[in-house]
């Protein structure tokens, strides 16, 4: 009843939430968030500046159907037709009719393309979001800086002097000092400090993104009580030397990066892979582990490829460091005349947003209002980027969605060895002693191992056999007599195709039973699906021939060069089909049978020959009569191998394969012009390359000449990083603060202009910028002195007092209690139950993998494959995140995102009660603690508590817990298990688990 209270709670609190939300989103500034603001400058004004204001707006000589554009409360309030839109219903609201010419039609002469039609239905559905911009008509002379010279965040970093506060005993670190002052000022005092087991299990996750062991934290809870101040110290630098603070604090950086491995969608509804993103995620995790100078990692970031290398190595490094500027989701190529500067304005904006902390979008169409930045100043930043080749790859071959492009060639493959290394050993399939044994017992009336040339099959000539790559076919087959009943039957195999999935409308033909003949007339005929009208290749799919004309695709793509397992089983006009051990069928359908009077099968090729297979098949078994799903499941579970694809066999020599997404300059350097009204299709007055000129720096070294062989970003990427600069140590302290303590002391750590939030301790914040710089821009420098200090050791307990003058704990006079994130969640649950793999991951799941997500539209699209490494190495492809990360407010990776979301929703509840991730490791928890020698259950219990909780129970819980264990009839093994792995799921729900004190 508790639990249904709660949810109904939630339901009710969202709800009022988005009505009060829509309500007031679009009457003014001060409710709108940056997102959504930032939506509204990138994606909506520059198309109701171009296409809109002509004829409805106050310049206009008569605004169309009485119906204004440029406010809000125009918008809102709509024309003779009635209100335009209904804000958070798309389908209701008429703008998005007369966008898609349904009935009324705007613009009258060609409708939008369905890209920008998609961008006005998300902003309707946002709640119409609209910041009044005043003027916007182009600048052509930059704006008068008159905000420069006063607001806060564009004066120079200062050095102040630390308060001195009441208790002058309490401070450890002259940061102490700041925080304690403005603490005493508001009438606090600083809580407790935390305990020794709360402090190391907090230190932990904020420094790895994992939970302590129970033996950890006994050593540090002893030592602390003996020395400490000296046991937090080392305990600290011995974190800040694990290879995991770079998994941990890389991921933050990569939600600044915006960073995915698939485009997003386009706006089309295509979304194409990034098949070499994934070397820029290994880039930053390393650059984190090595410590690389902060100043130094935005250099590479911005100009890796055009700054001086010592080794092949070191060049192969800055250029993969490039990819922060090249991953960024593109709109289409397709209709699109502003498509180039798209892309330009994306590296604008992770530049201005995620470097500086502001927002220069809306200046790409008008002025900025608040900020002193300028069209001019746009257009002179954008000109750096106009000068840069943008290096994304094929993007699928789909030129609809952007055109191919070029990619970095790596010196070095992904282990950094070179080429003279010798070439790499052949992955080879390993079957276990039981494989053969369990085909057997289900009586197949043919199985071949296919590590020797069959006796009971008939290979063709050329064809080669051998116990490492079993049958290994080319242009040739092997050939089979069945025997079937009632067009029953089921054929077991393991393959690996070494063709490219997009290189031929089909990519391989594995098994047919049918006719040898020139035409698939009839028989069935299993394949990998290719480029053919487009559809998605890589999927397994069954095809009844020209006879029947139909067929079946699956779901899930093959990589290319990978072992895989296949059951396949006709029983009449059904089939089915399980893939790599997998839980539900990859086919699963009604195909009619034209099998007819066939025997004969063929293995390696279609009856006709057509797409024969290029790899190897191994261990054939042909069986007449349906298997059942348990049946094939205990086959694959009997092999020894994983579920899912196995690793992928290196690429022959010779082939391109070590390539990353980057930059590089343009051939020809010239200088831009202004876009009027954001167009590319209206110049206007050309603008030399340069920065932002209401940043002043106050350094003569600060802005070093533009060169005319170059783009000038090797002269941005030291603008950037001048220790001068007013933003860029501020944003990157902010940033640091808010991941230890779960609240930054600017809350808009985008923004710090006048939309921004101001900082609630402006003097600490400049202390530790120059306390940054002054220590070598060292992150790892940063971050220990900051977690050595008493305000973050202080305990979340509280009291009313502390609660009501600062319920949102601005004031710091407590820890704040924060729940773990989504990756820190998963990677803590595969910990505690034994199965974490903590060792870096390789490569992605899909680097190998280039094609068109989720097309044609509705088109479900798997590629995720099951991992026990890091989150940090899953595959995070845009609008198709991890399945074991999206419930809990996962960024998208479609734009800058320095503070994630924070929602509390029933389907998160939901999603811990039924993750197969949950269940799988409730399960091998409970395994591991069942399997714990010596122990009866009480003694596991204690066993279970200490691994997840790092605590013995209390009494009252160890006896609750046996309760439950036991409750209930006598159970039998299988129900004993049952029960532990419900009991151990249920830790990994409670608050404790889940939250850091």
């Amino acid at each position: 009843m508790r639990l249904l209270l709660t949810i109904q709670y939630h339901c009710t609190c969202l709800s009022g939430a988005i009505w009060i939300g829509l309500g007031v989103v679009a009457s003014g500034d001060g409710t709108i968030t940056p997102e959504a603001r930032h939506f509204f400058e990138t994606r909506i004004r520059p198309v109701l500046v171009e296409r809109c204001f002509e004829c409805h707006s106050a310049g206009a000589k008569k605004p169309g159907g009485k119906l204004r554009l440029d406010n809000p409360e125009a918008l809102l309030k709509g024309g003779a037709s009635g209100p335009l839109v209904v804000p958070g219903k798309p389908g209701e609201s008429l703008l998005l009719q007369a966008l898609q010419h349904d009935g009324v039609e705007m613009p009258p002469e060609t409708p939008l393309p369905e890209t920008i039609v998609h961008d006005f239905r998300e902003w309707v559905r946002m709640g119409v979001p609209y910041p009044d911009a005043g003027d916007l008509r182009p600048a052509v002379q930059a704006a008068e800086p008159t905000i420069a010279s006063t607001f806060w965040s564009f004066q120079a970093v200062g050095n102040p002097d630390p308060p001195e506060p009441a208790d002058r005993a309490w401070s450890r670190d002259p940061l102490d000092r700041f925080v304690l002052a403005r603490m005493e000022a508001a009438g606090l005092k600083p809580t407790a400090d935390a305990r020794a087991a709360h402090l190391v299990r907090r230190l932990y996750i904020d420094l790895l993104g994992l939970p302590p062991t129970m033996e950890q934290t006994r050593n540090f809870v002893k030592e602390a009580r003996q020395q400490p101040r000296a046991a937090v110290e080392q305990l600290v630098d011995d974190l800040l030397a694990s290879p995991h603070f770079g998994e941990r604090w890389g991921r933050h950086w990569l939600d600044v990066a915006r960073y995915g491995e698939s485009n997003g969608n386009d706006g089309l509804g295509r979304n194409a892979t990034f098949p070499h993103a994934w070397r820029y995620r290994d880039y930053v995790i390393q650059a984190f582990n090595d410590d690389v100078p902060y100043d130094r990692f935005l250099r590479e970031q911005v100009a890796g490829d055009l700054l001086p290398a010592t080794t092949p190595a070191d060049r192969d490094r800055q250029r993969v460091a490039t990819g922060f500027l090249a991953i960024g989701s593109k709109p289409a190529k397709a209709m699109n005349d502003n498509f180039d500067m798209d892309v330009v304005a994306d590296q604008v904006d992770v530049v201005s947003r995620g470097v500086m902390g502001i927002s220069m979008a809306c200046a790409r169409c008008h002025d900025h209002k608040h900020d002193p930045l300028s069209t001019r100043d746009y257009y002179a930043l954008a000109g750096i980027f106009q000068n840069t080749e943008t290096l994304w790859g094929r993007a699928a071959n789909e030129k609809l969605t952007a055109p191919p492009t070029p990619l970095h060639e790596l010196s070095a493959d992904p282990d950094g060895r070179f080429p003279e290394m010798p070439h790499p050993v052949k992955v080879v399939l390993d079957l276990a002693p039981g494989y053969a044994p369990a085909v057997n017992a289900l009586e197949p009336i043919l199985y071949a191992p296919l590590d020797a040339p069959p006796g009971n099959l008939v290979p063709e000539k050329g064809l080669t056999f051998s116990p490492e790559d079993f049958a290994v076919f080319s242009s040739k087959r092997i050939r089979g007599e069945g025997s079937l009943s009632n067009d029953t039957f089921s054929v077991s195999f393991w393959f690996r195709n070494g063709k490219a999935n997009q290189e031929r409308p089909v990519t391989a033909y594995l098994f047919s039973l049918a006719p040898d003949a020139k035409k698939p007339s009839s028989g069935d005929h299993l394949g990998i699906s290719g480029n053919y009208q487009g559809k998605p290749p890589g999927k397994l799919f069954i095809f009844n021939g020209n006879t029947g004309k139909v067929s079946l695709r699956g779901t899930t793509t093959i990589p290319p060069r990978t072992w895989n397992h296949v059951v396949y089983v006709r029983e009449g006009h059904h089939v089915k089909a399980w893939l790599n051990g997998g839980n539900t069928p990859e086919l699963d359908g009604e195909v009619p049978s034209t099998v007819g009077s066939a025997r004969t099968f063929f293995i390696g090729a279609r009856n006709d020959r057509f797409a024969p297979l290029q790899g190897n098949v191994a261990a054939f078994a042909f069986f007449n009569r349906a298997l059942t799903g348990e049946e094939a499941a205990r086959l694959h579970e009997s092999s020894g191998q994983p579920k899912g694809p196995g690793d992928q066999m290196p690429l022959p020599p010779g082939v391109k394969k070590n390539l990353a997404m980057g930059v590089r300059d343009r051939a020809a350097i010239k200088e831009g012009k202004i876009n009027i009204k954001g167009s590319a299709k209206k110049l206007g007055p050309v603008v030399p390359r340069g920065f932002p000129s209401g940043l002043v720096i106050q350094a003569e070294d600060a802005c070093l000449p533009m060169p005319t062989n170059q783009s000038g970003r090797v002269e941005l990427a030291h603008w950037l990083t001048h220790p001068a600069h007013p933003l860029t140590t501020r944003v990157m302290v902010n940033r640091v603060w808010q991941h230890l303590f779960g609240q930054a002391l600017v809350g808009t750590p985008d923004d710090f202009g006048v939309y921004g939030q101001r900082p609630t301790h402006p003097e600490l914040l400049d202390h530790l910028a120059t306390r940054f710089v002054d220590g070598d821009w060292s992150v790892k420098k940063l971050v220990r002195l900051i977690v050595l200090s008493r305000t973050y050791q202080l305990s979340s307990t509280s009291d009313t007092h502390r609660q009501e003058v600062d319920p949102e704990n601005t004031w710091y006079s407590r820890h704040q209690r924060r729940r773990l994130d989504a990756e820190s969640l998963r990677d803590s649950v595969l910990l505690v139950s034994g199965r974490l793999e903590t060792r870096p991951g390789r490569g992605s799941a899909i680097q190998e993998v280039d094609i068109l997500l989720n097309w044609p539209i509705g088109e479900a699209t798997n590629l995720h494959k099951p991992s026990l490494h890091r989150s940090v190495y899953l595959c995070m492809m845009r609008n198709a995140p991890p399945p074991e990360l999206a419930a809990f407010d996962l960024p998208d990776g479609m734009g800058v995102t320095g503070r994630r979301h924070e929602t509390i929703l029933p389907g998160q509840s939901l999603y811990l009660i039924n993750s197969p991730l949950l269940v799988e490791q409730a399960q091998a928890l409970a395994a591991r603690v069942l399997d714990a020698p010596g122990l009866d259950d009480a003694g596991r219990i204690d066993r279970v508590y200490q691994w997840a909780l790092q605590r013995a129970p209390h009494p009252g819980e160890r006896k609750r817990a046996l309760a439950y264990l036991h409750g209930g009839a006598v159970q039998d093994e299988a129900g004993r298990k049952k029960n532990w792995a419900s009991f151990c799921q249920a830790l990994f729900m409670t608050n404790e688990f889940r939250y850091i004190d």
